[in-house]
């Protein structure tokens, strides 16, 4: 027997009603505030652009030299950084040393324009960045992102762009950048301003200003070792739908027509086959990679462009005969200039190292956040993960160079590990940081502090006031915690992360320290050889190197072969087989290692790394950082 309904009344049917058109309209509020209303009153609604921000005291210097903020650099964290600087209010100069905006992005093609997103999916980028990104059309389009930050400069009253322009000379008192001279096109510039920002990749100012600096990965003990650079081309009369179709349908065919690809050059080698639209069909090729350059020597870069640039004609030539898409194509136009790190890592207020990064470690003082991997390659061109970052910081102390209180450094040359640069090297990171130091130095002329002294422990009030500016424009300072604890609860974590800070550790793409894994004879030899080799070279030496190459071997780790090799390289001789024994009585295995080791038979990587730094330690006499 079906149930009866009640009669609905007409003041059921009345408040039915008022309760859609109470939903109707809070929908309608909430459409108009989060999609229509940004729509109309921010600059772009794609992006979560920032709010409008103008700090006091500034702008007021007369004179056509006199500036706020003067920014030296022709890359994207100069134009960022100009841009910060204006977008609050100051009178701000951006001196380029090529003769139009974005010359060192469009002169070497440089496609690197992806957003730094976390494993999770996060977008850790600046608006800044995406602002730029969407405004370009948000493709690898090298025109269409030279044409959006000449479009944005110029719309900017209270910036100024002198182009061919050089620094001749520098006065400093006290540590304080009085003015620099200019040499123009037009003559002879000395420019004044409150507070300089160094953004070219050489450090033009911060070596006029004897800040210390190391080259390469001279820091962990590699000399004569850079990272690899990368050339670039264009090609015309190419259909990039063809092109896109046929690396999708026939990978196997265009794999095995690379690997057919000889190059004459042992320093020479392909980056694979990544191909960008360019329109007007034409398409970017990012084609040769090149190692072991000395990035100090101009000499040496130039003779390995004119090598890459031959390597470059040479595969344009062997894909317009071995692939359809390329039958008819021509117009080939190669970068001007290699895509390159910074020689440089200037030393700054704060070293930001390997272990900051991969733990996330949250400054007081950070202005801007990144996310990418950070890599390696070798003098013998192989390259490795080192570890994988979620989401890290970069702190203020690590772009206030040392010896210099109104100077700014941007870039991969900033305070930082040679190991971290690669991580900090991409548009989306140098731009967020740029234009943070812009910000920054214009906080401080209108707070009337030394930038510094922003960063003393006495003043979090001000790091925090600093913060709340740097979000409002747009900066990412994420409040989400990664949980890390699988990674820093490990007992011997401190010392797997002085050997990744060192490189003699790789953590790979899944930052896997393996602590409770059985380790390898040859992993352990390995950190030992190559940690003296970087630590002390002086302490290394033929014996030494083949006491450890007889234990190079893929076998296991068991707690007497450990005593054996700790014992060998020790120089201390056993007789009696019983290495073990003989090393925990003759002081070679320490107290805590034997604890570790109780009961055991194979040696897991968390004591390995234990015994590994107490090891170096012991040889070289010096402490691992």
């Amino acid at each position: 027997m079906k149930k009866k309904t009640k009669p609905t009344t007409k003041l059921d049917k009345r408040i039915d009603i008022l309760v859609r058109v109470v939903l109707v309209l809070t929908i309608a509020i909430v459409v108009f505030f989060f999609a229509i209303r940004p729509m109309i009153f921010k600059k772009d609604y794609y992006f979560e652009a920032g709010e409008d921000v103008t700090l006091d005291n500034l702008g007021s210097d007369k004179g056509s030299d006199n500036y706020d903020i003067a920014v030296i650099g022709d890359g994207i964290d100069a134009i960022s950084a100009a841009l910060g600087a204006t977008d609050v209010g100051a009178k701000t100069l951006l001196i380029c040393s090529d003769k139009e905006l974005g010359s060192q992005l469009g002169g070497s093609y440089d496609t690197s324009w992806s957003p730094d997103v976390t494993p999770t999916g996060i977008n850790v980028s600046s608006d800044i960045f995406k602002e730029i990104r969407y405004k370009s059309g948000e493709a690898l389009n090298i025109g269409n992102y030279l044409k959006t930050i000449k479009e944005m400069v110029s719309k900017e009253k209270r910036l100024d762009v002198i182009y061919d322009s050089r620094i001749n000379e520098m006065e400093i008192q006290g540590g304080e950048v009085q003015k620099i001279e200019v040499n123009t096109p037009n003559g002879k510039r000395t420019i004044t301003a409150k507070k300089y920002i160094d953004a070219t990749k050489e450090g033009e100012i911060l070596k006029k200003g004897n800040v210390p600096y190391s080259s390469g990965y001279t820091d962990i003990g590699i000399k004569n070792l850079f990272p690899p650079v990368y050339l670039n081309f264009m090609v015309s009369g190419v259909d990039y739908k063809q092109v896109e179709k046929l690396i999708n349908e026939q990978k196997m065919l265009i794999s095995s027509l690379l690997k057919q690809y000889n190059i004459s050059n042992s320093n020479v080698s392909l980056s694979g086959f990544n191909i960008t639209d360019q329109g007007n069909n034409k398409v970017l090729i990012e084609g040769i990679t090149v190692k072991n350059i000395d990035l100090q020597n101009e000499k040496m870069i130039k003779e390995y462009y004119n090598i890459a640039s031959k390597e470059c004609m040479d595969l344009f030539q062997y894909l317009k005969l071995n692939l359809e898409p390329f039958k008819n194509s021509g117009g080939l136009s190669i970068a001007t200039q290699f895509i390159r790190p910074s020689a440089y890592h200037f030393k700054g207020l704060y070293n930001l190292t390997l272990g900051d990064i991969l733990t996330g470690k949250r400054f007081s003082d950070r202005i801007s956040t990144a996310s990418r991997p950070v890599t390696m390659t070798m003098e013998d061109g192989n390259g490795y993960i080192i570890c994988n970052p979620k989401i890290f910081y970069i702190p203020l102390r690590s772009i206030i160079p040392q010896g210099l209180t109104n100077v700014l450094m941007t870039g991969d040359k900033i305070s930082c590990s040679s190991l971290v640069q690669s991580a900090i090297n991409s548009n989306s990171s140098k731009s967020g940081m740029g234009y943070a130091a812009g910000i920054i130095s214009a906080y401080s002329i209108s707070k009337k502090i030394d930038i510094p002294h922003i960063v003393e422990d006495y003043n979090l009030d001000t790091q925090t006031e600093v913060e709340k500016v740097l979000r409002k424009k747009g900066i990412f300072m994420s409040d989400i915690k990664e949980d890390l604890t699988s990674l820093t609860s490990d007992w011997s974590y401190p010392y797997a992360e002085k050997l990744l800070n060192a490189g003699l550790l790789s953590a790979g793409i899944t930052n896997d320290l393996k602590f409770n894994k059985k380790a390898k004879s040859q992993d352990f030899a390995y950190i030992i050889l190559n940690g003296v080799v970087r630590t002390a070279p002086d302490k290394y030496n033929y014996d030494f190197d083949t006491a450890l190459r007889v234990y190079l071997k893929n076998e296991p780790l068991t707690k007497d072969k450990l005593a054996q090799i700790l014992l060998d390289v020790a120089g201390k001789k056993v007789t009696n087989k019983k290495y073990y024994d003989e090393a925990c009585k003759q002081g070679v295995i320490d107290e805590t290692l034997i604890k570790k080791l109780k009961n055991k038979i194979d040696v897991e990587y968390s004591e390995m790394y234990y015994a590994a730094v107490k090891a170096i330690e012991k040889i070289t006499g010096k402490a691992m950082k």
